[in-house]
């Protein structure tokens, strides 16, 4: 079984579409899953969910530091 960590958490945005979609055209097999459902996936199963419908993006963990460039390079650098 693949081991994934978690780069990003929160409501669901377009943002977080945008890392998956340049870290998967990078080669990188990233995801996003909402976090009740990540939760029911590893035995916890609160009801209703805390965290409702925000998601989490996760990555392979073996891959994790590579992803984390690939994101921080395509964010360029922002204006002051």
């Amino acid at each position: 079984m693949e081991s994934f960590e978690i780069i990003g958490a929160g409501d669901r945005s377009s943002v977080f579409d945008r890392w998956v979609e340049t870290l998967n055209r990078a080669g990188v097999a990233a995801k996003q899953i909402a976090i009740a459902d990540y939760d029911r996936e590893h035995g916890h199963n609160p009801t209703p969910h805390p965290r409702g419908n925000e998601m989490y993006v996760l990555v392979p963990a073996e891959r994790l530091e590579e992803a984390l460039n690939i994101l921080k390079a395509s964010e360029g650098s922002t204006p002051d």
